[in-house]
């Protein structure tokens, strides 16, 4: 409401006139109570001389109690009720007579700042505030005999009269401010209209204008002041139409870029708050997206511990990591005349990048690893052999079978290296055809039991014979089957057991294996595929193996379409469940 020019003329016009009647009352109240107290003062002063002139007589040589007594009983009836009380007191403060006998006895000592002061030839006056009847004047008048004080008269004079006069007054000038303050509403009101009307219509009328109505006219109804401003009010939005429709034009292909783009795209001010986020960078920093843009940059700076007025300062890309995802993001500034207004930051999200270059390195490493230990094996035999082993027969013979053996794993590490390069190429030669995958996994377990016997492992087999038939290779099946029971015998304590299922279920053939091995841990279960992965690698490798079972298995079975999952507890075994489509 105060927003406007006609209220802001009228509330000034309030305000000068209730200032200047306020200045005025306040001005005459406080006069008119000055005035006032003064006049009671005089006359408390004038009736006190009165009646000390009369009593000092008394008060010379030898008190007459009674007779003042009687003295002031008799001129209280005269001054009442300006006076409440009166009381005469000797020089010590001690009273000698008194009109209120129950309050001030006599003989009471009375002491007052007024009493003490009246005491040494002054006379004393306080007014003070009763809180149950109101202000009072307390006035003690010394009664001197040769300029010795020989008595006090001590005056009670209530003052409610004189405020109750004030506030009257007060009353009255209020209600001249109401009526004057009135007056200066309607007339001031009247004034501004007549400026205001104008200034409204084109207000009106601008309003429509940003709410996208630039088809406004205003009539020009004069050539003053408003009519130069209607004039030119018509001239922008003219122009204002045509410039909108360009920026508009160009807004919704930035915002259709924006929302497009994979990458992420926030808009900063120059002070790092958040102004723009497309739906990519809502995705990667994992907040929804209905959020405000606070909610966000919060996240950036709490959860993401990214200080954006530092980096944008330094404007230097940065690496930024939320849950299991890393991002990349890219600091760009935006310029406006030579000067820096924002900055715009690219979130590229490189975990895909990140994990694959992690896995290259680990499976470089791994590789090498694996290659360099029977490499080592061979190198040192060899060295033997070269420096007069091969004399003897007997070691000799020893020596070249650990070549061979040596030889034989390094071939095995190639060989299922290849086969994991043709599975990853598509490369691999599948031969597919209709059958049953009872017939495969007995075989697989027959050759296991060989094993298994050794250890005193036991491989009970629960395989139904009536299932129906699957497109897959024979070979190939049977090869996941042998990788996995292989690794079910190796970390499977002697006397422990190894359960083969085989059932149909929601058109897959089934095939459970489970031992009462050492199991697996929790943490470990989400990389048990990948290559060359071991959960303790030193004792894997006291097992032997290649580490790539696992991985050909998973690559034979997804090129089946199948599926393959593992369930562990640590020492209490491991369950593999390997699902292949059967024909309908």
């Amino acid at each position: 409401m105060f927003k406007s020019i006609q209220m802001k003329l009228v509330t000034i016009y309030i305000l000068l006139i209730l200032l200047a009647m306020e200045v005025v009352g306040v001005y005459l109240l406080q006069s008119l109570e000055r005035y006032h107290i003064k006049n009671f003062s005089t006359y408390l002063n004038g009736q006190a001389q009165i009646i000390s002139n009369l009593l000092s007589r008394y008060l010379v040589e030898e008190k007459k109690v009674d007779e003042i007594q009687v003295i002031v009983e008799g001129y209280i009836k005269q001054i009442s009720p300006t006076v409440e009380c009166m009381l005469v007191l000797d020089d010590k403060s001690t009273v000698l007579a008194s009109t209120n006998e129950e309050i001030y006895p006599r003989g009471k000592k009375i002491l007052q700042p007024e009493l003490i002061k009246a005491s040494f030839g002054q006379v004393g006056e306080e007014i003070r505030l009763d809180s149950s009847k109101g202000r009072y004047d307390y006035l003690a008048y010394p009664i001197k005999e040769n300029n010795r004080v020989v008595g006090i008269v001590y005056l009670i004079s209530p003052m409610e009269s004189i405020y109750e006069t004030l506030s009257e007054i007060k009353t009255i000038l209020f209600t001249a401010t109401l009526i004057a303050l009135l007056i200066t509403g309607v007339l001031g009101y009247s004034l501004s209209k007549t400026i205001t009307g104008p200034i409204q219509e084109v207000t009106n009328k601008a309003a429509l204008l940003a709410e996208g109505n630039f088809d406004q006219k205003i009539e020009v109804k004069s050539k003053d002041e408003v009519g130069k401003l209607t004039e030119m009010f018509n001239f922008l939005a003219g122009r204002l139409k045509e410039t909108l429709e360009q920026i508009s034009e160009e807004k919704n292909k930035m915002e259709a870029i924006f929302k497009n783009m994979a990458d992420g795209v926030i808009a900063l001010d120059k002070e790092g708050e958040v102004i723009y986020v497309n739906p990519a960078a809502f995705k990667l920093l994992e907040v929804e997206e209905g959020n405000s843009y606070r909610v966000l940059g919060k996240k950036l700076k709490e959860e993401l511990k990214i200080d954006i007025k530092e980096e944008i300062k330094s404007q230097k890309d940065f690496m930024a990591k939320i849950n299991d995802s890393i991002l990349k993001v890219i600091i760009a500034p935006m310029k406006r005349e030579e000067k820096t207004a924002g900055f715009i930051l690219i979130l590229h999200d490189i975990t895909k990048e990140q994990k694959l270059e992690e896995m290259r390195r680990e499976f470089v490493a791994n590789v090498s690893h694996e290659l360099r230990t029977p490499l080592t094996t061979i190198k040192s035999y060899t060295e033997t052999l070269l420096d007069g082993a091969l004399n003897d027969e007997e070691v000799s013979m020893q020596f070249l079978n650990v070549i061979n053996e040596e030889t034989d794993r390094m071939t095995r590490i190639v060989n299922d290296l290849l086969e994991l390069s043709r599975l990853d190429n598509k490369e691999a030669r599948f031969n597919k055809k209709a059958i049953n995958l009872s017939k495969v996994l007995a075989a697989a377990v027959s050759k296991m039991k060989v094993n298994a016997k050794k250890k005193g492992i036991t491989i009970c087999e629960n395989v139904k014979e009536d299932l129906p038939l699957c497109y897959a290779d024979a070979d190939k099946m049977e090869q996941v089957f042998q990788n996995i029971l292989s690794n079910a015998i190796k970390y499977t304590p002697e006397g422990g057991n190894i359960t083969v299922n085989l059932w149909c279920e929601s058109n897959f053939v089934i095939t459970s294996i489970k031992d009462t091995g050492i199991g697996i841990p929790r943490e470990d279960l989400p990389r048990i595929f990948e290559r060359f992965y071991r959960v303790d690698k030193t004792r894997s490798r006291e097992f032997g193996g290649t580490g790539l079972g696992l991985s050909i298995a998973k690559e034979i079975v997804k090129a089946h379409e199948g599926e393959i999952e593992i369930k562990s507890e640590l020492g209490e075994g491991t369950e593999v469940t390997v699902k292949i489509p059967c024909i309908v």
